[in-house]
């Protein structure tokens, strides 16, 4: 059964609040207090969007991949001194939001953008994305989070090939890392059976899209006791996502809200494994998704 529901970065409730993101050129301009301002902003709004989501009975959340942006970029690290990781003020608001995450049991995650190819043809591209999975792991480590979503990546005409670029790829990764690192099947490239066989290899947890599996599949059956497993060397319950197409069960673009049959559907398929699950909704509307989804379901999430 479902025991946790959440949803990814915005809460339109507290719009027009918003996170801020900073050009480079910005920086060069007004300093890095400009760059320091943003990331201020963003992880207080990121504070008190948790503590929105405990008073709505919501516990789980996805943080935003930039709520410090810039950090990774080459050029901010050459021409300043400033490091994120030694500013006092920005680890005390990372620390407030581990604190709440902590006291209400929350589970954060982090998915970081299409740029992070682990199995890209190219070095640097390898590097950089290896970098910026980094700065992820360590910034949602100082939040109290848990998980690093990421996809397979390309196939570059060799799909075969491109799965074995991953795997040594993923092996040489640090074990810090690698603890935080989940695979997500994908909607073009990578279906559920593909990122099944790299679980074979080198036991990443796998995080099941039912939308994805929809708009990509080999084999329209789902193993989902094959997935449930996956999670069985770590200390949490299985995490899934599941969104709705805009105009149709195979349109990529999420729907506004989760569509009744689906997730009927996705609640049948759940129904006979006898483990919790955790469920992230990708919807348009974000926390009202979910808290119509409560509503409609009488989902007592704790």
């Amino acid at each position: 059964m479902i025991k946790n529901i959440g949803y990814a970065c915005i809460n339109t409730h507290l719009k027009p609040r918003g996170f801020k993101e900073c050009r480079l050129s910005s920086v060069y301009k007004y300093g890095i207090d400009y760059l320091k301002k943003a990331m201020m902003n963003n992880a207080t709004l990121t504070k008190d969007i948790l503590k929105w989501n405990v008073e709505h009975d919501i516990y789980m959340y996805r943080v935003t991949s930039t709520i410090l942006p810039l950090v990774t970029h080459k050029d901010l690290l050459k021409d300043f001194s400033w490091r994120w990781q030694y500013d006092e003020d920005i680890l005390k608001e990372l620390h407030e939001i581990k604190n709440i995450v902590t006291k209400e049991n929350i589970r954060l995650s982090m998915h970081p953008d299409q740029f992070t190819v682990l199995n890209s043809k190219k070095e640097d591209v390898v590097h950089n994305s290896i970098i910026h999975l980094r700065y992820h792991q360590e910034v949602l480590t100082k939040m109290g989070g848990t998980d690093l979503i990421i996809h397979t990546g390309g196939v570059y005409g060799d799909k075969e090939g491109s799965t074995d670029r991953f795997i040594k790829n993923y092996k040489d990764l640090d074990e810090e890392l690698k603890k935080t690192l989940r695979l997500e099947n994908d909607d073009k490239s990578y279906t559920i059976q593909d990122v099944l066989k790299v679980h074979e290899k080198i036991k990443i947890p796998i995080v099941l899209d039912i939308h994805h599996h929809h708009c990509n599949q080999e084999d329209p059956y789902i193993p989902i006791d094959e997935i449930v497993d996956t999670w069985k060397n770590t200390n949490l319950i299985p995490k899934m996502h599941i969104s709705s197409g805009r105009e149709g069960t195979i349109d990529r673009r999420h729907a506004d809200y989760i569509l009744e049959s689906d997730f009927l559907k996705f609640n049948q398929l759940i129904k006979d494994i006898d483990i919790d699950i955790d469920l992230m909704v990708e919807a348009k509307e974000k926390e009202r998704a979910v808290l119509q989804i409560k509503e409609k379901f009488f989902m007592d999430m704790r």
